[in-house]
C-alpha cells in the first residue's frame, strides 16, 4: 500500500492527524489521478457501510418489478451510499478550502518573477484571494493585485514601470501585458518594453516607447492621457478605427459603446515619479534658509509630514476620511491631497520656529478645486489664544488672503481682491518686514500694507489645510479646510525680497522635468 492510500484509508476510519490530512489534500489536489481513486474509494466505502448497517437501520422497501414504485425504490436503494460518498466528499472539501490559500500562495511564488515592487505612502497592496501581503523589494508575478491606500510601483525586469494609485485592481498577466480594473496608472515604458499593453474594460493601451496615463473610473470608462511619446488605443469594438495619440493628447473610451472622444490632456491628475525631483526650484528655496520646509515628499507611512529644512521638524498627516491616497501629483514632485470638509484631512507640526523678531514669509504652491469658507494654506491662529498669521482665502469671496497680529496684539488685513482661480497651480506667498505686509501671486505683488512688528504668539501648532487648534474635533469657527492641493510649503523666519519672491517662482517655471505639469 502506498502512501497515498494509507492516508485514504486512515482518512475513512478517521485516524489521521492533521499533518496527514493536509499532506492527502496536497496529493487529491496536485494529480488527477489521485483525485479519481478517491472517489472511487468513496463509493466503494460507502456502499459497503451502507450495505453493513453503518449507516443506521432504517428499512428500506424492495422494488416491485414493473411497478411504478420500481423506479424510485431503486433510487431509494443507492441513495444511502451515494450520500455517504457525497458526505466524505464534503468534508474534504472543506478540508481544501482551509488550506487552498496556502497551496495557492506556494504555486504563485513558484511561478517566474519578473519585477519588483515598491509600496508607498501607507498604500496595502495584495494579490486577490490569497493571504499575502506585498512589500518593497518583493518580487512582481502574474496574478490578480488589490492596491489599497497610497501607491505601488512596479518595476519590470525589461525597463517599463508603473505607478498605480490607490484605490485600483489590475491583474499582471506577463512582463508585456496588465490589465486596469479600477484606479488610476501611469506608465514610462523603455525601448526594450515597446509594446507593452495595458487592458482596461473599454480598450486596449499598447505603447510604442512612451510615457502616458491610464484610468478607469467608476463607471467603467477609459482615459488614456500621453504625456511624452506615442500609444495606440484599440477599442474593443472592432467596428472602432484604433485611435492613434501623441505628446500632450488625450481620449476617453465609452466601456458599453466602445466609442472614443477626444479630452484635454490632464497630466497634473497622475503621479509620476515616487520621487521628489531635487531641481531647480529645491535648491533656491533651501539657499534662502527656511525654518520650515515641506516638499510634500511620499513618507513610507502616509502618515509623516517630512521637513526638507535640515531642521527635522517633520509634521503629521490627518487623512480623516479621503479614500484617496492623501498624496497626489503635484506642481514639483507629490503635494497633499485634501477634499474639503467631506475629506477633513490636513497636517499639523505640533511646534515650529517661530519668528521673534517681527519678519516672517510664507511661500506654497496651490491648487485650488473649490474656494470653502476661510480656506486654510497655512495657519498659526486662534480667536481665543494668540496666532501669528493667517493665511489663505477670505471668507466666501474666496481671494487670496493673509491676517498678521502685530506686536500689540492688533490684526492686519490684507486680500487680494479677487477670487483665487480654480484648477490651477498657483504660487502664493506673503512677506511681513516690520513695516509693510506684501501678498504675492504668481511671483507679483497683489496688495500691501503697513504694519508695526510681529507678535509672539501663544499657539505653537501649525495647520496646513485646517485652521488650528482643534478642541474636542472642532476649530474655533470655521475649520477652514482646503480643497485641492498643496505644495512646497516653506516658511522663513526674516522677510524675502520682492526679487527673491520672483527668483523662486520663475524657477519652477524653468524646471527642467515637472512631474505635473
Amino acid at each position: 500500500m502506498n502512501d497515498f492510500e494509507q492516508l485514504l484509508s486512515g482518512f475513512i476510519d478517521d485516524s489521521l492527524s492533521d499533518v496527514e490530512q493536509r499532506r492527502l489534500a496536497e496529493l487529491i489536489q496536485s494529480d488527477p489521478e489521485y483525485r479519481a481513486r478517491y472517489l472511487e474509494h468513496c463509493a466503494l466505502d460507502a456502499a459497503l457501510a451502507w450495505e453493513h448497517g453503518v449507516l443506521g437501520e432504517a428499512e428500506i422497501p424492495r422494488p416491485i418489478k414493473g411497478s411504478e414504485h420500481d423506479t424510485a425504490a431503486t433510487l431509494v436503494h443507492w441513495w444511502r451510499p451515494l450520500a455517504w460518498a457525497a458526505g466524505l466528499v464534503l468534508v474534504l472539501g472543506l478540508l481544501w478550502n482551509g488550506i487552498a490559500p496556502s497551496l495557492r500562495e506556494s504555486q504563485w511564488q513558484a511561478t517566474t518573477a519578473f519585477g519588483t515592487v515598491s509600496v508607498k505612502a501607507g498604500g496595502q497592496l495584495s494579490i486577490e484571494n490569497l493571504n499575502i501581503a506585498l512589500v518593497g523589494g518583493d518580487e512582481l508575478r502574474a496574478g490578480d493585485y488589490v492596491l489599497v491606500g497610497g501607491y505601488a510601483q512596479l518595476d519590470f525586469d525589461n525597463g517599463a514601470r508603473v505607478l498605480v494609485e490607490a484605490p485600483a485592481r489590475f491583474r499582471i498577466d506577463t512582463p508585456l501585458k496588465m490589465a486596469l480594473h479600477q484606479g488610476r496608472l501611469s506608465a514610462e515604458v523603455s525601448p526594450e518594453a515597446t509594446g507593452f499593453k495595458v487592458e482596461t474594460p473599454g480598450a486596449d493601451v499598447i505603447d510604442y516607447g512612451t510615457e502616458f496615463g491610464v484610468e478607469v473610473d467608476a463607471e467603467q470608462r477609459s482615459e488614456v492621457h500621453v504625456f511624452s511619446g506615442e500609444v495606440e488605443v484599440v477599442s474593443r469594438d472592432s467596428l472602432q478605427e484604433p485611435v492613434r495619440l501623441l505628446t500632450d493628447q488625450a481620449t476617453r473610451v465609452d466601456a458599453v459603446s466602445g466609442e472614443p472622444s477626444g479630452i484635454e490632456v490632464a497630466p497634473e491628475r497622475f503621479m509620476r515619479s515616487l520621487d521628489e525631483p531635487m531641481r531647480t526650484y529645491g535648491q533656491e528655496v533651501r539657499d534662502l534658509d527656511p525654518v520650515v520646509y515641506y516638499r510634500m515628499s511620499i513618507s513610507d507611512n502616509g502618515e509623516t509630514l517630512i521637513d526638507r529644512s535640515g531642521n527635522g521638524i517633520d509634521g503629521r498627516i490627518v487623512k480623516g476620511k479621503l479614500k484617496q491616497s492623501i498624496f497626489a501629483a503635484g506642481r514639483v514632485g507629490a503635494a497633499l491631497r485634501m477634499n474639503g470638509v467631506s475629506g477633513k484631512a490636513f497636517a499639523r507640526v505640533n511646534d515650529y520656529p517661530k519668528a521673534t523678531n517681527g519678519q516672517i514669509s510664507v511661500v506654497a504652491w496651490v491648487f485650488a478645486e473649490s474656494r470653502p469658507r476661510w480656506a486654510s494654506i497655512a495657519k498659526n491662529w486662534g480667536k481665543k489664544e494668540l496666532g501669528q498669521f493667517h493665511f489663505g482665502l477670505f471668507h466666501d469671496q474666496g481671494g487670496l488672503e493673509v491676517q498678521i497680529r502685530e506686536a500689540d496684539g492688533g490684526t492686519v488685513y490684507l486680500n487680494e481682491g479677487q477670487p483665487l482661480p480654480l484648477h490651477e497651480w498657483q504660487h502664493v506667498a506673503f512677506v511681513a518686514d516690520g513695516d509693510t505686509l506684501r501678498l504675492f501671486r504668481n511671483g507679483e505683488e497683489v496688495a500691501q500694507a503697513p504694519h508695526e512688528g510681529l507678535a509672539i504668539p501663544e499657539i505653537k501648532a501649525l495647520g496646513i489645510g485646517r485652521k488650528l487648534p482643534v478642541l474636542n474635533g472642532r476649530s474655533e469657527g470655521s475649520p477652514g479646510f482646503w480643497d485641492g492641493r498643496i505644495d512646497e510649503l516653506s516658511i522663513f523666519n526674516r522677510a524675502l525680497s520682492p526679487e527673491q519672491i520672483k527668483k523662486i517662482y520663475d524657477a519652477t517655471l524653468t524646471t527642467d522635468k515637472l512631474v505635473s505639469s
